[in-house]
């Protein structure tokens, strides 16, 4: 029991400790596309903010699932708050931006604006 102990006090995580969920970052010709991995995050408990001076903040709780006296040893997965903060291009649509949590994903959508620097056909009404 004791080589036991030895081991568990070297491989945890402490409860209420600041921890940043892991981030992807695609695009396409429309939008960014920020991914957000966060497994056993209750949706109440996830907030998304654009602050205009451009940066994308995520924030949010992922809250231990035992309770009681059931006594953890070994804690890798963190838990406790997390913030994580996503600098975006100054070209998109903040208006536009749309989250969805599924299946421990939160899929954030953050549509371009239109580049005036690209060529555009204009209709002309008779």
């Amino acid at each position: 029991m004791g080589e036991m102990r030895f081991w568990v006090q070297r491989v945890y995580m402490r409860l209420g400790s600041h921890w940043e969920p892991a981030v992807d970052v695609c695009e396409d010709d429309e939008a960014y596309y920020i991914i957000v991995e966060v497994a056993g995050v209750d949706e109440r408990d996830l907030e998304v903010e654009y602050h205009p001076n451009g940066t994308l903040v995520v924030r949010g709780v992922r809250r231990p699932p035992t309770t009681g006296a059931v006594q953890c040893l070994v804690l890798e997965i963190p838990y406790g708050p997390f913030e994580r903060r996503i600098p975006l291009p100054s070209a998109i649509n903040a208006d536009g931006i749309t989250a969805e949590y599924r299946s421990g994903l939160l899929l954030i959508r953050v549509p371009k604006r239109v580049s005036l620097s690209r060529t555009k056909l204009v209709q002309i009404s008779p």
